[in-house]
């Protein structure tokens, strides 16, 4: 069994959306994000979308992760193919970071 990890490390609202590409491993179906932030944010959330193999665009996920009721670390599951993940923040605290882990098993698990 291999795992791919890969994260999206101290980011703030003013980066952007940050894109976690899985390329070989896009034929895993289980796929686990763990988010944390550097202090507790008043406001903010961040989309989850995801690109399909083959796909031109992101679709959203219908979820939204709420910043502010992590505790500063929760962990969510998608279960699907996916090419790439894009993390977008909205109206995150500017003075605080967030950080996502991907971890993505490889097609050689199922």
């Amino acid at each position: 069994m291999q795992i791919k990890s890969t994260s999206v490390l101290a980011k703030t609202q003013a980066d952007g959306a940050q894109t976690v590409s899985l390329t070989q491993f896009d034929c895993a179906k289980l796929h686990q994000f763990q988010v944390t932030t550097n202090l507790t944010p008043a406001a903010g959330t961040l989309t989850v979308a995801v690109k399909t193999p083959g796909a031109a665009t992101y679709k959203d996920l219908p979820w939204t992760i709420d910043l502010t009721a992590l505790a500063t670390t929760a962990v969510f599951q998608f279960y699907g193919f996916a090419e790439s993940f894009q993390f977008t923040p909205t109206g995150f605290d500017a003075d605080k970071t967030y950080t996502v882990y991907v971890c993505t098993g490889d097609k050689g698990i199922y």
